[in-house]
């Protein structure tokens, strides 16, 4: 792919980001403190998310993009070197490079110096910038922050050379028109972005909701494929080929105390991978979470601290990877807990029973054990079953979604470096009668603290089923920067 595609495409991420990041977020009428360190005339520091705010943060984020990398000498004063802010400043300021409207300068690096300090030194910078840091204002505050809002998001592309068995298969359900595989091509898997506020309840009743967006090859895999055709993010127009638009949450939460409880459409609990690939350590995905688990939900989910060890979930959904849409009469119970045995050990269950839609009447039981062996050693066991009437009918020839199936997964992982991590995972995954196996290592680096490397090496083999493409090896590779 083109350099010039890939900055184009995050040029419109960028302007979708902050459309999503004014919903949600009023204006007041509260003025900050003056700053000290600017001369007379003194800035005026702007109302709390007012609309000059977004206008600098948009004007912020323009000057990042346009120089896509470089860090070029930035307005000729600043806040800190009198006079730089207020009108004065403006006027012989204004329009140069790193000048925003008003005057004053902001850091003039791409994404703040993703590669290097702000200063242009060689010198790595030891905090990661983000996109929040957009929205700063001269006198040190920002507004989204101090209302517990977090704008933020990543861009994930990488390479794979055969199918997976999992995410890295065809793009679009088989028979879906534009339908094309994924492999042995450099792709942009996941540009994901988001808004949030979790709603804090230790002060009586506190609100918060969440809203997220992905463009990719991952989009298929995240989309509400449990939906009837049309419905929110499936089969709507939002495919182009292999890429897709998907928007896998969209909930309002309430907390009290212990307790809270999201309502609408949200990630599911279950398993230990997950859709948001900086989360997982692997680039590719286990078998049992692409084909025996569900991705998404539909309806509420309470979460309740019991105490510092132990944690339940319980909760009812429209069925499996459904988006606001009850389909083939989809209704299912979740239930779960997480329990702290020690500092190093985590037990976690979750569960789902009832009318999964178009997966069928049944459940699925799911264990996780975490354990830490020191500084640098870390295993994690994973065992699921699952168990249902109908759930081999989304006829993609690189799925093996099955009706029946028992995944049991290992991992180990030991940090070598303060950069670099390596990790190995051995998958056995038995569906619907015949077994698979796959196993695969390799290595996280941290190249800075935006951008992390992902290089791996799979193996997929299946003693009884020798057709193409169970039995490869697979190479794979991504890198994630996160924003």
């Amino acid at each position: 792919m083109r350099h010039g595609r890939i900055s184009e495409m995050i040029r419109r991420s960028a302007g979708a980001l902050l459309l999503l990041g004014s919903v949600g977020v009023s204006s007041d009428s509260l003025t900050f403190a003056q700053d000290a360190n600017c001369a007379t005339p003194q800035p005026a520091c702007q109302p709390a998310c007012s609309d000059d705010v977004y206008k600098k943060a948009g004007e912020r984020l323009a000057q990042h993009l346009q120089q896509m990398g470089s860090c070029t000498t930035p307005c000729a004063t600043s806040c800190a070197a009198p006079p730089a802010c207020g009108a004065a400043a403006a006027g012989g300021n204004a329009g140069q490079p790193g000048c925003l409207s008003d005057g004053c300068a902001k850091d003039s690096c791409l994404f703040g110096g993703l590669f290097s300090h702000g200063d242009g030194s060689a010198e790595e910078k030891k905090d990661p910038w983000t996109l929040m840091s957009i929205f700063d204002d001269e006198c040190g505050k920002n507004c989204l922050k101090d209302k517990g809002i977090t704008v933020a998001g990543w861009l994930a592309m990488g390479y794979a050379s055969n199918p997976d068995g999992a995410f890295t298969g065809n793009g679009g359900f088989g028979g879906q028109p534009g339908a094309q595989r994924e492999w042995d091509k450099f792709n942009i898997n996941q540009m994901y972005l988001y808004i949030a506020k979790v709603a804090d309840g230790s002060n009586g009743v506190g609100f918060g909701y969440r809203a997220d967006l992905l463009y990719g090859v991952d989009g298929n895999d995240t989309q509400s494929f449990g939906n009837q055709a049309g419905k929110w993010d499936y089969l709507n127009g939002w495919d182009h080929g292999i890429y897709e638009w998907a928007m896998p949450q969209l909930y309002g939460e309430v907390a009290t105390g212990n307790l809270s409880v999201k309502l609408g459409h949200f990630y599911t609990p279950i398993g230990y991978e997950v859709v948001t690939t900086p989360d997982n350590f692997f680039f590719s995905k286990q078998l049992t979470f692409n084909n025996s688990e569900p991705f998404t939900h539909t309806g509420a989910l309470a979460t309740y601290k019991v105490n510092d060890k132990l944690s339940v979930i319980g909760g009812w959904t429209l069925g499996w990877d459904t988006g606001f849409n009850q389909n083939l009469g989809g209704n299912n119970a979740i239930i779960g807990a997480t329990y702290a045995v020690s500092e190093n050990t985590t037990l976690v269950y979750s569960a789902a029973v009832g009318d999964f839609g178009v997966r069928g009447d049944g459940s699925i039981n799911s264990f996780i054990l975490s354990q830490k062996w020191g500084e640098k050693l870390m295993t994690v066991h994973q065992f699921d079953v699952l168990g249902t009437n109908g759930g081999g009918n989304l006829a993609d020839p690189t799925s093996l979604t099955a009706d029946n199936s028992t995944g049991f997964i290992n991992y180990a992982f030991y940090q070598l470096t303060e950069k670099a991590k390596a990790g190995v995972r051995y998958e056995w995954y038995k569906a619907d009668g015949t077994s698979y196996n796959t196993f695969t290592y390799g290595v996280n680096y941290q190249v800075t603290p935006n951008v992390i490397v992902r290089p791996e090496m799979r193996h997929n083999w299946a003693p009884g089923n020798d057709v193409s493409p169970w039995n490869k090896d697979i190479v794979g590779i991504d890198a994630i920067l996160k924003f």
